[in-house]
Parts: C-alpha cells; structure tokens; sequence
C-alpha cells in the first residue's frame, strides 16, 4: 500500500499541473505550452517508475527503454523551458539535438532488448533489476551490454545535471538583470521563483543520484526509504507547476515592449529643466526625480526616462550604472522608499493606510511596497511606522 501510494505520487502531481494549464486556455502562452509537454514527458517518465516499483515485470520490460529516453529528456527540457522563459521567444529545431543522448541511450537499451532471448529478458529484469536470488551471474553478454547501457545512464544523467545547473542558473540571472534594468516594477517580471527552483532542482537532482547509487533494488526491500525521493521529486514538480502557471511575464513580453520603443524612439517629453545643459544628464535625472517626482508613475520604464532626457535607452542604463551604481529598478524604487518614509513620518494621525502610501509613493502593489521598504529600511513599513510611536 504504501509503495503504491508513494511511487505514484509524482505522477499524479505532474497529471494535476496538466490538466490545470489546460484548462487555463486564456493565460495559455508557448512558455505554458512547453511546460504541458515537459510536465507530459514526465508523467510518463514516473509512470514507468511506479510500474517498476508495483512489480509490473511484462509491462517494465515494455517501458524499461521508455524510461531511459524520458529520465534523460527531463532535464533538457527543463533547460529548454528556461530559456523560453529567458532568452528565446519561439522553439527552435536546433533544439531537439538536446536529446540525442537520451534517444541513443534509449535505442540502445531498446536494440538490447530486441535481440535477447526470453531467458536473458528474464534473468537481466528478474536478476538485475530486481536482484531475485536465482539468477546469479555469469550473465551472458547482452545482459552485460545491458549493465554497460546503465552505467552509462549515469554518466549522461550527471553531466546532464551539472549542464542545466549552471546554463539555467546563467540565464535566470542575466533575465533579471535585463528585466532590473527595464522596469521600474519588476513584480510578476523576474524570474526569482524559477531560480529558486533550480535549487530544489539540485536537493532533488542529488536525491535522484544518491538513489541511483544506492539501486532501485534497495527500495524494493525496504519501501518506507522510497517516501523520500518520491516526496521530493513531487515537491519540485509541483513548484515547477505552481511558479509556471503563475508566471504570465516572459521574455516574449519583454522583447514586445523593447520593439515598441525601438519602433518609436522619439518622445515627445521635454527637458527636466532648461536651466540644466543638455549634456548634464545626472542633473536633469535627478530633477525628473526630485522635483517632477516621476517616480510617482508605477509603470515607469526606462525607456520612459531616456525620452525625457532625449537620448537613448543604452545611455540611461549606463547612466544608472556609470554614475548611480544600480540598476533602474532599484535606483527608482530608493525615491519611492524615501516618499513613502516621508508619508509615514508625516502622517501623524495615520489617515493614510500602508497601502495608500504604497500607492502615493509609486508602487504597484502594497506586497512590492513592503519588499523594497524592508530591503531599504531593514524593516517594514509597519514595524517602521510603530517604532515612530514609541
């Protein structure tokens, strides 16, 4: 009972994320739509797993190649779902190279297969698979072709993970940057759940190995142990789910506002101050801020600042770098700290609730307000508010 419940969990989880994307057609975008694929891919993938672990031999020996391909396409298409999310705004067909060593690793576990006879079938998923007494070695030599196909498994499954690790971090870090450097509220845009994901990725990735190590075999014989890689595999693929259901803000968004601006460089806007040079554009900036309180505009965009300044969206964020040692996101939301601060140390009667002071200082939502307060002030808006009283 309790290897049937165990070993079917994560399947049902990855049935659960499915079927929920797609009932949710309006929010459904490519990103989503590769999620539904990947989140197939490893429904499969844990079925396998649970006809294993319920002793299904005839329906394993079937499924045995399955699960090759699919345990090794997990990680490449999780690394293909990032860069959707990151970097690319389509799918390539460069991309199904990803899984050349998953479908050769397959296909040779399946040729395997195919030319051994129903004694060596038996004896390698009896035997090896299973470790049954009875079938002891020497093994003939595609069973041993058959252990070389495993050890091998392993190898392209730790190189795999090492890849995804690194090239998946990379591109989450380098979104965030581009997406810090564009908007002035990053809320729903950034990509931080994903990257914390990717470090449940690597608990999980080292269960899955340590498992790897230890045999499937073990877990047979002692099936309470099988509670832990199946409760972690369910837990990263459930936050794999929840976090791409609800990131709606991809890279495709991103490069549509960029070409909007592109399309219409040109603003309309006029100087900070024409008392200022126009080559003087720190001045101008911090007039816009100080004393224009552009920060007030919760959607501000850099792209929004450069037309005020007339010049370009590369030069703003240089400006930012070069001369303010930040990002757009954070520089603006220093100003929107400081009015907030402002509001709060004025409002002595507190006529204001915190989520109309978020809203006068520029912030988007009270839950962005209480993030970048508390990055700023150490504490939040409320405990700072309360400290005032003492």
């Amino acid at each position: 009972m309790i290897t049937a419940i165990t070993s079917t969990l994560p399947m049902f989880v990855c049935l659960f994320w499915v079927m929920l994307l797609l009932i949710d057609r309006q929010q459904m975008n490519l990103s989503k739509r590769f999620l539904v694929f990947f989140l197939s891919v490893s429904f499969v993938n844990y079925f396998s797993h649970t006809a294993y672990f319920n002793h299904q031999y005839q329906l394993y020996t079937v499924f045995d190649s399955i699960w090759c391909f699919t345990s090794l396409s997990v990680f490449p298409l999780y690394y293909l779902y990032i860069r959707l999310l990151t970097l690319d705004a389509r799918v390539k067909w460069k991309w199904a190279l990803v899984l050349i060593p998953s479908l050769s690793v397959a296909l040779l576990s399946a040729v395997i297969y195919l030319l051994m006879s129903p004694d060596e079938v038996q004896t390698f998923v009896h035997g090896v698979l299973y470790s049954e007494p009875g079938y002891e070695p020497p093994y003939s030599s595609l069973i041993r072709l058959q252990l070389f196909r495993m050890s091998l498994f392993k190898v392209v499954f730790v190189i795999q993970v090492l890849i995804v690790i690194f090239f998946g971090l990379r591109h989450i870090m380098k979104y965030n940057a581009r997406i810090k450097d564009f908007y002035s509220d990053t809320e729903k845009k950034d990509l931080t759940p994903i990257k914390w994901l990717l470090v449940v990725f690597i608990f999980a990735s080292l269960v899955s190995l340590i498992s790897s190590g230890i045999g499937k075999t073990y877990f047979i014989s002692h099936d309470w142990l099988l509670f832990l890689p199946s409760v972690t595999h369910s837990l990263f693929l459930f936050g794999v789910g929840y976090a791409g259901y609800k990131q709606n803000f991809t890279i495709e968004h991103y490069q549509q506002d960029l070409n909007q601006y592109e399309l219409h460089p040109a603003g309309v806007a006029p100087l900070a101050h024409e008392k200022i040079k126009n080559e003087d554009y720190p001045a101008q900036l911090i007039y816009l801020l100080e004393k224009d309180e552009i920060y007030k505009n919760a959607d501000l965009r850099i792209t929004d600042v450069a037309k005020m300044l007339h010049t370009n969206r590369t030069y703003t964020s240089r400006l930012m770098h070069d001369v303010f040692q930040s990002n757009f996101a954070d520089f603006i939301n220093k100003y929107r700290v400081k009015k907030s601060e402002e509001l709060i140390r004025n409002d002595i009667e507190n006529e204001y609730s915190l989520e109309d002071i978020a809203t006068l200082s520029g912030f988007s939502s009270e839950s962005s307000f209480y993030r970048s307060f508390k990055k700023e002030k150490g504490t939040t808006p409320g405990e700072f508010r309360k400290g005032l009283k003492k």
